[in-house]
C-alpha cells in the first residue's frame, strides 16, 4: 500500500501489517512528533500571553451555563 508521509509529504510503500503508519521513517516520525509538540507550546504561550492581557484589563474568566467560558 503506497501513503503519503504527513512530516515530508513522500510517497511510501507500507505493508498490511503496518498500515497504521503515517510517517516514512523514525527519524520523519520524531520530526513530525517534535513540530506538533512545538506547535502545541506556541498555542499555549499565546493563549497566557492573550489571557493575560485580559486579566490586566480588569477582565475576569467565567464560565457560561452551558460550559462554554468568556470574559466578563
Amino acid at each position: 500500500m503506497i501513503k503519503k508521509c504527513l512530516n515530508c509529504k513522500k510517497e511510501f510503500e507500507t505493508d498490511a501489517d503496518n498500515d497504521g503508519q503515517d510517517v516514512c521513517s523514525v527519524s520523519c516520525g520524531r520530526a513530525y512528533v517534535i513540530r506538533e509538540s512545538a506547535k502545541r507550546a506556541r498555542a499555549r504561550e499565546n493563549r497566557k500571553a492573550r489571557e493575560s492581557a485580559y486579566r490586566d484589563c480588569g477582565m475576569i474568566k467565567v464560565r457560561g451555563a452551558l460550559g462554554g467560558t468568556y470574559w466578563e
